[in-house]
């Protein structure tokens, strides 16, 4: 790719004579070993000045978020995944859910209505009792429903699984969505696209080459998709540098993804919280964290413009300091069902406001904007603070 990088960069990387940092700063081709490197020794200072320094170069200054809606069709799911509490086998669906399609769209609808929501995230578990037709209903709802809303529903691991529970082939299965109404895919069952840590944890999932695999047919018929990483549980550096190599490789294919989104595990009660190497581990902190946005946005470099901080998963202070170490967008409201009663608090709708999401983008000293999934940009609906130390 080659890249210039300003002289007090320069002189930086010089200072510590990191030779994988040297090659991200100046956009050579990474290898394995350079971004095992980048996540294991190299020192965060510099790497976070230059992913922050390249983050906003890349997008102009300006710091992202949506207004979105997550919702979850079924908790019941065969695969039984070490790190998911969300889970219901089978065996006890009585105690689980699986909304009807007219429920999905009612809600999706009066997203819309309530809250403006530019996106419908919806995902659910792997329930070999759903015909397809299920899904195809489901999609065309929310289509009706909130005319103009993106929705991004279904991950590779869903595709996968549904194409082999109702005998079609996941490019049959992602044409007839497509042709149902679906925009995009979310990135979610992405784990650690290296067999030797996902065959641990995940078992039953579909392989690396077959989750990718997917994403390169969606992405050949004009779906594009997130990419995800979940990280800080029983996971190496060099299983972190695999993951994110390949889907470089699989984005220099196809220029199908719209953003990284790294992942932090939340043990919970959930089985992999007891396996032993998560338990020697413990808590990595939140250097981590920041170490692993820092490394994705100079292992992605010229690659994938948009890596998100998930305040989701690592927390909305945390989130904000990722916006200094490569991160350009904090992702969404993500309010759950409640919205449909227009007298829940924030609070209940387990989201974010909007307000609250540009304070902490133009906080990290980013020019706040609201976008849609495929980051097409809108004014934000909250005026940035005016702090006095933000001044100047």
């Amino acid at each position: 790719m080659g890249l210039i990088p300003p002289k007090w960069l320069e002189r930086m990387v010089e200072a510590y004579r990191d030779p994988s940092l040297e090659r991200a700063v100046y956009g050579e081709a990474l290898t394995m070993s350079d971004i095992e490197r980048l996540l294991s020794e190299t020192p965060l200072h510099p790497m976070a000045a230059a992913a922050d320094y390249y983050a906003r170069v890349i997008k102009k200054g300006v710091g992202s978020y949506i207004v979105n809606i997550y919702l979850a069709y079924t908790n019941v799911c065969v695969t039984r995944c070490t790190f998911c509490d969300f889970y219901v086998p089978p065996e006890r669906r009585s105690s689980g859910y699986t909304h009807s399609p007219k429920h999905l769209g009612r809600v999706a609808g009066l997203a819309r209505k309530r809250l403006g929501v530019r996106e419908v995230h919806m995902v659910g578990g792997n329930d070999p009792e759903l015909p397809l037709e299920y899904y195809e209903e489901a999609i065309r709802e929310i289509k009706r429903e909130a005319p103009g809303v993106v929705l991004k529903a279904f991950t590779a691991e869903e595709i996968g699984f549904i194409a082999k529970a109702t005998g079609n082939t996941p490019k049959e299965v992602l044409a007839r969505f497509r042709e149902a109404g679906l925009d995009a895919l979310p990135g979610g069952g992405a784990e650690v696209l290296s067999e030797e840590v996902r065959k641990r944890i995940a078992p039953l999932k579909i392989s690396s080459d077959e989750y990718l695999e997917i994403h390169r047919l969606a992405h050949s018929m004009g779906i594009r998709s997130n990419i995800t990483l979940l990280y800080a549980h029983i996971e190496e550096p060099k299983h972190v540098a695999e993951h994110l190599y390949r889907i470089r490789r699989l984005q220099e294919e196809t220029g199908g993804f719209i953003s990284f989104i790294p992942i932090r595990f939340n043990p919970g009660k959930t089985p992999l919280s007891r396996h032993p190497e998560y338990v020697k581990k413990g808590d990595r902190g939140g250097l981590y964290d920041l170490r692993i946005v820092a490394a994705s946005r100079l292992a992605l470099l010229g690659a994938i413009d948009n890596i998100m901080a998930y305040w989701v998963s690592m927390g909305e202070k945390l989130a904000q300091a990722a916006l200094s170490h490569g991160a350009n967008d904090i992702g969404g409201t993500f309010y759950n069902e409640s919205v449909i009663s227009a007298a829940s608090s924030l609070r209940k709708r387990k989201g974010m406001s909007p307000a609250r999401l540009v304070f902490n983008i133009a906080t990290a000293g980013w020019t706040p904007m609201e976008r849609d999934t495929f980051y097409n940009y809108y004014p934000p609906r909250a005026e940035p603070p005016r702090l006095p130390w933000m001044q100047g």
